[in-house]
Order: structure tokens, then C-alpha cells, then sequence
């Protein structure tokens, strides 16, 4: 993934659904607030988790050296190590929720994912004129 060098906030519609421009390469980012601190994810509803790459998670406060790498994922690269744990708060424009789930890959990583633990929230989810519209 490329990272295009600015934040992609949400925008959130006067429905209060959240609506995420494509990014020219066809994906969709979101900068979301993780325990204080804006992460850059990629939108991916094949990941079953929040993905975190290894940055992304010191960032946010884990201390990566005491996190116990005992999963494993299958991905693009390969099998990386994992390591599961949960999220303090997660905020995406209007929406606070605590305590997801979150897996941090102990593998090379470009961006962090935003997965299926976060995004089953939202009753609808939808792709509509280049927008990825989330709604709860």
C-alpha cells in the first residue's frame, strides 16, 4: 500500500454515516484515533482483526518487547507471528468504542488494518460513487 502523504479523515454526513473517499490506488484509508494517538489505516474487510504493524502499535503504547507473539497469520508476505491484545478506545469520527480486539503483526507491515472486528460494528457497509460509506 502507499502511503499518499496526508491524513484521511473521515467525513461524517449529516445521516451521521461516515464516508471515505477512494485513494487514487482504488483503496480506502482512514485516520482513526487508537488510545489517544491518530493511526493511518487501510480499510480491509478480508482482515478478520485491527491489524496493527509493529510501529503503529509502540505509537499507541505497547511495549513490544513484552507482547507475546503466539498466533500466527497467513498473509501476502507469508506466515508472520501475532500477537493479540485489545484497544483501550477507538474513535472514528463520531464513534468511540473500547475494548476491540486487535491483532499486531510481528511481521513487516506498511500500514495498519482496519478489520472486520472494528468495521462489523456498523449495521451498513457500502461502496457508492467512490465512497466507502460506514453507518450505524
Amino acid at each position: 500500500s502507499r502511503d499518499y502523504g496526508r491524513k484521511s479523515l473521515p467525513i461524517t454526513r449529516q445521516d451521521g454515516a461516515i464516508a471515505l473517499p477512494r485513494a487514487p490506488d482504488g483503496h480506502y484509508y482512514v485516520t482513526a484515533e487508537v488510545n489517544g494517538t491518530e493511526i493511518d489505516f487501510l480499510v480491509d474487510t478480508g482482515a478478520s482483526d485491527i491489524v496493527l504493524s509493529r510501529k503503529d502499535a509502540a505509537r499507541i503504547g505497547f511495549d513490544l518487547d513484552e507482547l507475546a507473539f503466539l498466533g500466527s497469520a497467513r498473509t501476502a508476505n507469508g506466515v508472520v507471528p501475532i500477537a493479540y491484545s485489545r484497544l483501550k478506545t477507538i474513535r472514528l469520527g463520531p464513534y468511540l468504542d473500547q475494548g476491540i480486539s486487535v491483532s499486531i503483526n510481528g511481521g513487516e507491515m506498511d500500514k495498519s488494518l482496519l478489520g472486520m472486528s472494528y468495521l462489523g460494528r456498523f449495521g451498513r457497509i457500502e461502496i457508492a460513487q467512490d465512497q466507502l460509506i460506514l453507518q450505524r
